[in-house]
């Protein structure tokens, strides 16, 4: 039986698990205008400043791709479930993202455990990578998130 809205709990997550989410595309006018707003380096915005830099043409900024990145999740169930993130560790952007590209989540379990402070909780810990569909790691981090247990702990319940 399930209390709550559907989605991944605590309970669901297993170490060492894998998931692996939709693809989405890369447009030209989202890397531009996110650029624009966010972050206008001339790398972003400008395809002769790309390519006189040592890349292939444009580039999205790395904050594009965290925020792609974050939104990817969301095909794991994590928005009625994740309470919060405690933070990223070792960001690391390893590869340029270019507008065509289609962008996908792998996400892999490490750790998990109860919350010693918080009851009906458990703290999980993952690795993650957004990739291009060729396989390429675009961006990887650690997170360690809070999240709803699906239903609550028997000393909880007054057992």
């Amino acid at each position: 039986m399930q209390n709550g809205p559907p989605g991944l709990y605590f309970d669901d997550v297993v170490v060492d698990a894998a998931l692996v989410s939709s693809e989405m595309p890369l447009e030209r006018e989202d890397v531009m205008a996110f650029a624009r707003q966010w972050d206008p380096l001339p790398v972003h915005v400008d395809d002769s400043a790309a390519r006189a830099a040592g890349f292939d043409g444009l580039t999205a900024s790395g904050t594009h791709l965290l925020a792609i990145k974050h939104r990817l999740l969301y095909d794991f169930g994590f928005e009625q479930t994740v309470i919060a993130s405690f933070g990223f560790d070792e960001i690391r952007f390893r590869a340029p993202a270019y507008p065509g590209d289609m962008l996908h989540v792998r996400l892999r379990w490490i750790e998990k455990r109860l919350s010693t402070s918080r009851p009906g909780k458990g703290i999980a810990k993952h690795y993650c990578e957004l990739t291009r569909g060729d396989g390429t790691v675009l961006l990887s981090l650690f997170d360690t998130i809070l999240m709803h247990c699906r239903a609550p702990r028997e000393e909880e319940q007054g057992a």
